[in-house]
């Protein structure tokens, strides 16, 4: 995913033999990406690598997130950590933490964007369900014996964890055990089996499209769009679409 329209983190850096940091502080938490140094033992001794090339190769980053908030034992207190295999994509998971940790209130969406509503699903597939967000949706999870239910409800994202607001209760929901996630309601479903998925909007009769000679709709209210509300069935976009899915 790309981070250009994100705002740069204003990182700190010191470089001390062997090790290469970038610090990020703020008054809620601190950060860092360190990069351990590797040496090329071959060229080093043949006088193949000189000075600023062997500064470039660095073996692995490791980063980590720790909160001044809530502080253990009066220092920094350790909320998640790992390692990447480039400073780019440490960096990128730096920014996915503190979009998930920190109440967007705060601030910091500004650096994080859509990567704090991004999960990764049972697939492995990765998803940013920000256009889910205040719809109501269906969620179909991978219970722990292998069966699959599906839940309906409002949804909103709670740092890491889904929640689904039912009809008598809230339901909270680990992303990485959910299959699937849509908003269309169960006609919308059936009928995007059956007529163009490629350009059906999962709305209502909105398609994804120009209005083009032959289609009985009109311009829909986005850009881009058409909407056959209230026409007669479209030849173009509803071919063999059965009559009750036109009400």
């Amino acid at each position: 995913m790309s981070t250009g329209l994100l705002e740069p983190i204003p990182w700190s850096y010191t470089d001390t033999p062997g090790v290469l940091q970038w610090t990020w502080v703020t008054k809620h938490f601190t950060a860092r990406i360190t990069g351990a140094e590797a040496v090329d033992v071959d060229a080093a001794l043949t006088g193949g690598l000189d000075e600023q090339a062997r500064r470039r190769l660095v073996r692995s980053f490791a980063w980590d997130v720790s909160d001044l908030m809530r502080t253990h034992q009066g220092l920094p207190r350790l909320l998640v950590e790992g390692v990447a295999g480039s400073f780019d994509e440490a960096e990128r998971t730096v920014r996915e933490h503190v979009g998930k940790l920190y109440d967007s209130r705060l601030g910091y969406v500004r650096y994080s964007g859509p990567l704090a509503f991004t999960f990764t699903l049972s697939n492995g597939e990765r998803v940013n369900v920000s256009e889910f967000m205040g719809t109501r949706c269906s969620v179909t999870v991978l219970m722990p014996d292998r069966s699959e239910q599906t839940v309906t409800g409002d949804f909103d994202v709670q740092h890491y964890a889904w929640r689904m607001r039912t009809a008598d209760q809230m339901l909270e929901i680990v992303p990485e055990h959910v299959l699937s996630i849509t908003n269309r309601s169960e006609a919308a479903t059936r009928a995007s089996a059956i007529t163009r998925p490629d350009s059906y909007s999962g709305i209502g009769r909105i398609y994804r499209e120009d209005p083009k000679p032959g289609c009985t709709g009109r311009p829909g209210f986005s850009m881009g769009t058409v909407d056959h509300a209230g026409c007669p069935q479209c030849p173009l976009h509803e071919e063999g679409l059965p009559e009750y899915l036109l009400k």
